[in-house]
């Protein structure tokens, strides 16, 4: 259901924000180590709430299906990232807003279909 997968993006960026700021001004450690800390952090709380709530787990072993989201999760944020760059620079005009909500639209997409379609493949299907 996309709308459970909207909601599981919502508390992921949640988680992404909370651990960013605490390795930034909590322990102070430099902004780069943060992102990657707080993105895998994301990535892995959205995995374990995916799974439960929105696509049905398929046959593969959890180790080969955590991977495989991870994976998939970079996919997207590189077709984020990618998406960003491109309108940022078809359209500066538009300044860095705009192209960062369509690149986030499409990494959202990427992310959902490579979900549905690699990471669990096995069941094709999510839950009602």
């Amino acid at each position: 259901n996309f709308s459970r997968f909207l909601g599981v993006g919502a508390i992921g960026m949640l988680v992404d924000a909370s651990v960013f700021s605490g390795m930034l001004f909590g322990l102070g450690l430099h902004h780069g180590l943060g992102r990657v800390v707080a993105s895998w952090a994301a990535m892995s709380a959205t995995w374990l709430l995916n799974r439960r709530y929105v696509f049905v787990a398929g046959g593969r072993s959890v180790t080969g299906e955590y991977f495989s989201y991870l994976a998939s999760s970079a996919m997207g944020a590189f077709a984020n990232l990618l998406s960003y760059l491109a309108f940022h620079a078809l359209f500066p005009q538009l300044g860095h807003v705009p192209p960062y909500v369509i690149g986030a639209i499409i990494g959202l997409f990427v992310n959902f279909l490579l979900y549905d379609r690699v990471t669990f493949r096995d069941t094709n299907q999510s839950k009602s």
